[in-house]
């Protein structure tokens, strides 16, 4: 099932067939090499289930090292007719 969607990035099409095989799915798992669009996917796939009125709240839980990529991915790729807020909790 091809779904549309408001991609502010246009995906390549490994992410497209993965985006689409999950797109209904009750549950799934990307299981893509390092450095393919991993992060990318679970954000189109976020913004989709939001639109569908599927979700409301997303947790992201990630390492120091790494939270700061998923804002930065956040903001390039999450489609604009999107509003979101990012909260942020640091330990002291």
């Amino acid at each position: 099932m091809e779904w549309k969607y408001p991609y502010k990035t246009k995906p390549f099409e490994h992410q497209r067939t993965a985006l689409n095989k999950s797109a209904e799915a009750n549950s799934y798992a990307y299981f893509m090499e390092m450095g393919t669009g991993k992060t990318k996917t679970a954000i189109d796939n976020i913004g989709y289930l939001y639109l569908r009125k599927e979700i409301d709240t997303v947790l992201i839980i990630a390492p120091k090292s790494v939270y700061l990529n998923w804002e930065t991915e956040i903001e390039i790729h999450m489609p604009d007719v999107l509003k979101y807020k990012i909260y942020k909790i640091k330990n002291p």
